[in-house]
């Protein structure tokens, strides 16, 4: 374990650089203007459909693995902690199933490409960000002091109202866990597969499907709320909507899902560190 000091420049480091990379973002390039998100056709119909085979498969992959037998699952049949991880595998894993299902469906069904023959259209289609990485480190840096602002403002909030400022579930996971094994495998959850998934789910699937049939706002917000909503905790909530707000705008701006997924595991990899160097 990295020693606490170290951690707490780490921090210091992140926040500066962050604020940095903000300063720079909105008074020198002002990169947040021009769009690289091509519009998606995907219809109404089509999207539902996607919609029930996603959450089909989250329901459906942990419905079945809860069936296994000890013969399947091993130990982790019979030790909750291990359970708990099975199940969120199996549903991030189902929901990803859901997402290929729909994608391969969406491919099938998709329009006529535009293509450079199309004069009238093909100076205007977005470019996306050439450097996908980069800007993926750079959202990162710049959501720490923005994010992490929002959240103390709002648990102060939270708790002037009287109501208890309990920590997410994810943080008592790692901070209790005494099994290598099992740490290892919650990391690799934390830091590949959600941001894998929740970043198709709610960017790439929702917000991208709402952003063009509702006012910009909306088109932001509801997508990032439901995204907050679903972790389960009020002092969350407000942090984690600013947080899937912040994720939109970088893939609306790069046109690259890649940009908030790098973002979203580095800022799931920063939350695990400081909770396991004991910093909440």
């Amino acid at each position: 374990m990295l020693p606490l000091p170290f951690i707490i420049g780490l921090e210091a480091v992140i926040w500066l650089v962050g604020l940095v990379a903000l300063w720079r973002v909105i008074f020198i390039r002002r990169a947040f203007t021009t769009p690289s998100l091509a519009p998606w056709t995907v219809t109404v119909e089509g999207f539902a459909l996607g919609v029930v085979l996603t959450v089909g498969g989250g329901l459906v992959l942990p419905y079945a693995v809860a069936h296994l037998n000890d013969r399947w699952l091993g130990a982790a049949a019979r030790d909750v902690a291990w359970w708990e991880v099975v199940q969120a595998a199996a549903f991030q894993l189902g929901l990803l199933g859901g997402l290929l299902l729909a994608a391969l469906y969406f491919r099938v069904t998709k329009p006529r490409r535009i293509t450079d023959s199309d004069t009238a259209f093909s100076e205007t289609l977005p470019v996306p960000t050439k450097h996908p990485l980069m800007a993926g480190v750079t959202v990162f840096l710049i959501a720490i002091p923005v994010i992490n602002g929002i959240g103390l403002v709002w648990k102060l909030i939270v708790e002037a109202f009287g109501y208890s400022a309990n920590e997410q579930d994810m943080v008592g996971l790692f901070r209790d866990c005494d099994d290598p094994v099992r740490w290892l495998v919650m990391v690799v959850l934390a830091t590949v597969l959600a941001p894998v998934t929740e970043e198709l789910v709610f960017r790439a699937g929702l917000f991208r499907f709402l952003r063009s049939r509702l006012p910009p706002g909306l088109g932001l917000t509801i997508p990032a709320m439901v995204f907050a909503l679903l972790h389960g905790n009020l002092v969350a909530v407000v942090p984690l909507c600013a947080l899937g707000v912040f994720f939109a705008i970088a893939y609306e701006q790069t046109g690259r899902i890649s940009v908030p997924i790098i973002a979203h595991a580095l800022f799931n990899l920063h939350t695990i560190l400081l909770v396991m160097a004991g910093l909440t």
